[in-house]
């Protein structure tokens, strides 16, 4: 029993100083995926406001408050999907991680996963130019979806790779995941950003319904708000783009103005 516990402790320790050494490329891999999120934050942010004809927004707003609004949710997605996929902390303990079932999954993925999303960034376009807006944002969250695992298994092959020295694993396919994962990166979050924003644009949206203090009974849509303004948009209108005004968040109500005078 003595030598059984002396086992676990060992065991611990050096699971523990394992952890410590990959530390580091945790850190940066954190870093590395943060970059990569904020970026595809921008993308998708500047596309919203752009299908809105609201593009001067950007200039006024603080890049943090309009990153933090929109993709802050993808960053973690994609941190936890990285950390349960790879799992860098225990590949070094693993003797040969090639065989596992989970590893052999990553392979598959990586060997079709590409050809998947290919045919994803090639239809979302052609239904987003024929205006079949519902059926694109739903492709658009299944690439996202398969970006996340796509990326995670490209990451656990080269990780594999390199710190494991498993020579007959093929990196040419990983190596095109990499390629179609960066074009998915900048391809989802346009098409996403600007379907979402024709959904938002119409009378049916969701988008919180508000009134103006110095007009009587016109119904405006939030659009974004930021500290002490409020960006509105009317929500009828004519033309493709709705006419985007800022107001002081002290002239908004929920309520019309002719309702408050009664």
């Amino acid at each position: 029993m003595p030598s059984n516990d002396k086992k676990k402790v060992e065991a611990a320790r050096a699971n523990t100083g394992q952890i410590i050494e990959q530390a580091p490329k945790l850190l940066a891999g954190l870093l590395a995926i943060s970059g990569v999120a904020y970026l595809a934050g921008s993308l998708y942010t500047r596309s919203y406001f752009a299908e809105f004809g609201a593009s001067w927004i950007l200039d006024e707003v603080p890049t943090a408050i309009y990153f933090s609004q929109s993709w802050i949710p993808l960053l973690l997605i994609l941190f936890v999907g990285y950390l349960a996929t790879t799992n860098l902390a225990l590949i070094g303990n693993q003797g040969n991680l090639a065989v596992t079932k989970r590893f052999k999954v990553s392979v598959a993925t990586v060997h079709y996963g590409p050809w998947l999303l290919v045919g994803l960034l090639t239809i979302i376009p052609l239904l987003t130019g024929f205006g079949s807006v519902t059926p694109a944002i739903v492709l658009s969250v299944a690439a996202i979806a398969l970006l996340l695992l796509l990326c995670a298994s490209t990451l656990e092959l080269l990780v594999v790779q390199f710190a494991k020295g498993h020579r007959h694993i093929d990196l040419s396919m990983a190596y095109l995941a990499l390629a179609v994962i960066v074009a998915g990166l900048y391809v989802v979050p346009v098409q996403l950003g600007m379907n979402w924003a024709r959904v938002d644009k119409q009378t049916s949206s969701n988008l919180f319904k508000v009134y103006l203090l110095d007009e009587k009974a016109k119904e405006y849509r939030i659009l974004f708000a930021a500290g002490e303004k409020v960006y509105v948009f009317p929500s009828k209108y004519e033309g493709q783009h709705p006419p985007v005004i800022a107001t002081a968040a002290s002239k908004v109500t929920f309520i019309p103005s002719d309702s408050q005078s009664d």
